[in-house]
């Protein structure tokens, strides 16, 4: 009866070592990812890896030679893994378990366009005796690249030259060299895919031409694609090689207008000025230089480049290289093209001249704009001042020009005040312009000796008017104008104070302390003015009224209140000129109220005269005849404009002042055809 318990006891002691051990048993093919078989034995797949980092990664593609790591269930009964239906056996398993096989991808293993089953294609497959289990995987060269480029020496060779190339031209025959290149679909140049069909393919090389249609320069898309060539296998794997392709050089043919309608050889430029140049290749262009100035505004194309002209474009005697003056340059990688185009600035325009019958030797200054590229003064009778001066001064013989391109002083040269007729200057040949026909009018004094009976002059208010008493007044230059030889002065010598001027506080009560020297005038005969009109002038809107003036006061020589009136003996006054109104705007205000540089010449052109502008002379001449007309400086209450009624002014105080004047003439108001 013992032994019977003692069996039973050591029965189910060894029952349960059994279901232990067991137990164990089905724990040893637990990997070390803690995967279990299930109870189905068929083999499963459920990824593959491969060794990333120390650790099994996994992928959906994989390169020939590559060890994987191909995890799923039920696979240590596997006996052979397909991969593109290449054997590996199981015997050639670097380890294996319930859960995983380790392998290497064979490099014998067909891929791409070598699958001759397009079933197996991109695929590992697991055979056990029960089933088999395929899965996707993209199975690619074992590697990729380009080497080198070698190039043909010529169509006909059949091998490349010996040395590779990191440079060729459109058209040429070359081999893209490396590995993995016998699965190339696609090779691009600059991006753009060649349509070409491969002249030879291996592992090793591709031969073929680069196509005459690369694009270059900007006509590249992406920045990143330009200068390079690009291979791309049937897997869809790129291998992207620096390499430069070489257009031809640019040519220049020429330059046409913004809308490419109007062939150009000589522009004016302003700035942002448009111009077509017309040539070929220019699309490789990167640099435009105008007058040796890069231009950065432009775009390039095969045949075009537009571009614009910047403000600052230096024309003319601005340009310091002679070399580089009237050009245009384009510069690409290939080469570069020169085409001669005249750049001008813009024609320089004359306003008027300080001085209009000043004498050789003396200083004037020529008002208008555009006169920085000017070169050459010429007075009439074709005498010229060629010599640009560098200075703040002019020299005899020289002229100079401000910083702002808006004054040029000359010194009258030898025979420049000998004939009448225009003042002209010229920047390039036949690109000047002229002053109005009045300079050296010596014929058209109608008012000189003020005495009535040798001109114009009639007679002149009791005290207005000082022939011998005046203090004569001194120029801030010796080269500036002086005095004319018969002059007057308008000023307060009534009142036996012989040196001193008229003194008018600007206030009502000043006005009316003036008295009878309120208007300060002389008469004149307006025919015998007309009588000095040039017979071929018939209109009173080709003519002005000049005289030569100087102001001095005891506030700094500034003309600051006070009119200038004309009238014509036609009923009312013509003119009434006030520069210093706070209402007038004229770009010259500043010149016309300051006497800094001494004597200088006023102009009244005729058409602004109420009761003569638009009529003809001779019109004129009938309705003046056996009339007088008047000359006066008068202080008031001003508007402006004239006979508004509005913005009435007095002007500022003025003390001592005296206002000189000579020479009256009328002469011509026209210019040159230019």
């Amino acid at each position: 009866m013992m032994k019977t318990k003692q069996y039973f006891k050591y029965s189910r002691l060894f029952f349960l070592l059994l279901v232990i051990g067991a137990g164990l048993m089905s724990c040893e093919d637990e990997d070390k990812y803690g995967k279990t078989a299930t109870d189905s034995a068929k083999a499963v797949i459920e990824s593959v890896r491969v060794m990333e980092n120390e650790e099994w990664t996994p992928i959906v593609q994989v390169r020939i030679g590559t060890a994987v790591r191909i995890e799923g269930n039920n696979l240590e009964n596997v006996s052979a893994v397909y991969f593109n239906g290449y054997e590996v056996v199981a015997d050639d398993f670097t380890n294996f378990g319930k859960t995983y096989i380790e392998a290497t991808v064979p490099e014998e293993t067909p891929i791409g366009h070598q699958v001759a089953d397009e079933a197996v294609k991109n695929t590992v497959r697991a055979v056990t005796d029960i089933n088999e289990f395929t899965s996707a995987l993209n199975i690619i060269s074992k590697s990729l690249n380009i080497s080198g480029i070698a190039l043909y020496n010529s169509e006909e060779a059949t091998v490349p030259g010996a040395t590779t190339v990191s440079e060729a031209e459109l058209g040429s025959k070359i081999q893209i060299q490396g590995a993995g290149l016998d699965f190339v679909t696609a090779v691009y140049f600059n991006g753009k895919q060649t349509e070409e069909k491969f002249i030879s393919q291996s592992a090793g090389g591709i031969t073929l031409h680069i196509p005459n249609d690369t694009p270059l320069g900007t006509n590249v898309e992406a920045d990143a694609d330009r200068n390079t060539i690009t291979v791309e296998t049937e897997f869809g794997e790129k291998f992207i090689y620096s390499f430069v392709i070489k257009g031809n050089p640019p040519t220049l043919a020429e330059v046409r207008s913004a809308d490419g309608t109007e062939v150009i050889t000589t522009t004016t430029t302003f700035g942002g000025e448009i111009l077509r140049l017309v040539g070929t290749h220019l699309e490789t262009v990167t640099k435009v230089y105008c007058n040796g100035v890069e231009i950065t505004e432009f775009t390039a194309e095969a045949e075009t480049i537009v571009l614009t002209l910047p403000a600052d474009l230096p024309v003319g005697s601005a340009v310091k290289d002679e070399s580089v003056k009237n050009t245009i340059r384009v510069v690409s990688d290939f080469g570069e093209a020169v085409l001669n185009l005249e750049f001008r600035g813009p024609a320089p325009i004359v306003d008027r001249v300080s001085h209009t019958l000043a004498k050789a030797g003396e200083r004037i200054r020529i008002y208008g704009h555009n006169f920085a590229n000017v070169t050459k003064v010429v007075f009439p009778g074709d005498v010229s001042v060629t010599t640009k001066g560098t200075g703040e001064e002019p020299e005899t013989g020289t002229f100079i020009i401000n910083e702002a391109g808006t004054t040029i002083d000359v010194i009258v040269p030898d025979g420049g005040d000998a004939l009448p007729g225009a003042l002209y200057v010229e920047a390039e040949a036949d690109n000047g312009g002229y002053s109005y026909s009045y300079m050296n009018c010596k014929d058209n004094i109608f008012i000189s000796s003020f005495n009535s009976n040798n001109d114009a002059y009639k007679s002149g208010g009791t005290g207005d008017i000082s022939t011998t008493n005046a203090e004569i007044p001194s120029n801030e230059d010796l080269f500036w104008c002086t005095k004319p030889l018969n002059i007057r002065t308008f000023g307060d010598f009534g009142n036996g104070v012989q040196h001193h001027g008229l003194s008018f506080d600007a206030t009502s009560n000043g006005e009316e302390s003036l008295g009878s020297r309120k208007e300060l005038s002389f008469a004149f005969n307006p025919s015998i003015m007309l009588e000095k009109v040039s017979a071929n002038v018939t209109s009173c809107d080709n003519l002005a009224i000049q005289f030569d003036c100087y102001l001095s006061n005891e506030q700094s020589n500034k003309w600051q209140t006070g009119a200038i009136r004309w009238n014509l003996g036609l009923g009312g006054n013509e003119v009434t000129f006030t520069p210093w109104h706070p209402e007038y705007e004229d770009v010259y205000k500043e010149v016309d109220m300051s006497f800094s540089e001494g004597w200088k010449t006023l102009t009244f052109p005729l058409k602004e005269f109420a009761n003569a502008g638009g009529k003809d002379v001779s019109d004129i001449m009938t309705k003046v005849t056996g009339k007088n007309g008047s000359f006066m400086f008068v202080f008031g209450n001003f508007d402006y404009p004239a006979g508004s009624s509005k913005n009435r002014s007095r002007g500022e105080a003025v003390t001592n002042q005296l206002f000189y004047f000579g020479n009256f003439r009328i002469v011509p108001y026209t210019k040159p055809v230019e």
